[in-house]
């Protein structure tokens, strides 16, 4: 059984190692998380949404196929469709992601507006995340209305 407190806590201390935004996308199957949690202003999400920008965003490729920490600099030259340009129109300047797993992938994106992140945020946020993925094993198998109740307690 997943302990939905501890859950809630943990997101806080992500949310408190910096003044950033993020998006947590738990056990991720077929490019669709299991569990998603965003702190995104919601402008950005629906843009990104309604333009498809998950099938082109560069830091999603990388996550789905390395695992560890990547600055968004370093993902600057897979950018064809401009995800990186376009964020940044919303606050979302500077960035890393964070993967993590095995048989299913877990991946944090986070963004801040006016500064580059820390390693030392980037190392807490990573560690944070394996502690998620590792608290919410198995929540692919649970059954579709208990996890839509999960989803909906988790919700920002």
């Amino acid at each position: 059984m997943i302990d939905v407190r501890t859950l809630r806590r943990k997101l806080q201390l992500m949310s408190a190692i910096s003044d950033w935004k993020f998006a947590l996308g738990l056990h991720v199957r077929f490019a669709n998380p299991t569990l998603l949690y965003q702190t995104y202003p919601q402008e950005w999400i629906d843009f990104y949404t309604a333009n498809g920008l998950v099938f082109r965003d560069p830091t999603v490729r990388w996550a789905m196929t390395h695992t560890g920490i990547c600055d968004w600099s370093e993902l600057a030259e897979q950018d064809e469709s401009n995800v990186f340009g376009q964020a940044a129109e919303f606050g979302l300047r500077y960035g890393k992601a964070v993967a993590v797993g095995d048989e299913t992938r877990s991946a944090g994106f986070f963004a801040h507006p006016s500064r580059r992140i820390e390693q030392a945020e980037v190392e807490e946020a990573h560690a944070l995340l394996k502690q998620l993925r590792d608290m919410t094993k198995g929540v692919e198998l649970m059954p579709a209305e208990e996890l839509k109740r999960l989803r909906a307690e988790l919700h920002p």
